[in-house]
């Protein structure tokens, strides 16, 4: 079972847009460069865990926070975030179709170039094919410099599909992510 891809976007954007009182402390920008995300799940065996890579830079997490703010103002009723010393802590109240998502999740950095988090989502009413808790934990990390001709922003998918999330972010919302795959 897997979580549809409106959900993980909207448990994405929640997480990376809380909500930011003025002079809270910010979590750290991630070192640019290549990053490599594993997502942990109970419903994905060990040797099935999906792993990305993303070609990251400053303006990358700039777009990516300015969209999640704007869609979570959009979507969500409640989005909050706290951020101590290296851990940040986030929870949300979202509508994805029919169903309300409420998130938590706590992210703990290594600096600037490692981070795990650990999410929990409830869908009321359950989404069709899928539980009505989902456990998540993803582990990033920097693992070097781009590959020559990555553009900041490529995401290279566990099935080997590459999408630019610059791109997808700068489409229209009735837009397609599918043109944005790179063969």
């Amino acid at each position: 079972m897997r979580p549809s891809l409106s959900a993980l976007v909207i448990a994405g954007l929640a997480a990376a847009a809380g909500s930011v009182d003025v002079g809270a402390a910010e979590p750290p920008v991630l070192k640019s460069g290549m990053w490599e995300v594993t997502t942990i799940n109970a419903q994905v065996p060990p040797d099935r865990r999906p792993v990305t890579t993303m070609c990251l830079d400053e303006s990358v997490q700039a777009q990516m926070r300015e969209f999640g703010m704007g869609a979570a103002k959009d979507m969500c009723t409640q989005n909050e975030r706290s951020v101590e010393g290296n851990r940040m802590t986030m929870s949300a109240t979202c509508k994805d179709g029919q169903s309300t998502m409420k998130a938590k999740s706590v992210m703990t950095f290594n600096g600037n170039t490692a981070y795990h988090m650990d999410g929990t989502a409830t869908y009321d009413p359950p989404m069709p094919n899928m539980p009505g808790e989902l456990k998540t934990s993803v582990d990033g990390r920097w693992v070097g410099p781009c590959k020559p001709g990555q553009q900041p922003g490529d995401i290279t998918l566990a099935n080997g599909q590459t999408i630019n999330v610059k791109q997808m972010l700068q489409s229209k919302p009735a837009g397609s992510i599918a043109p944005m795959i790179k063969k």
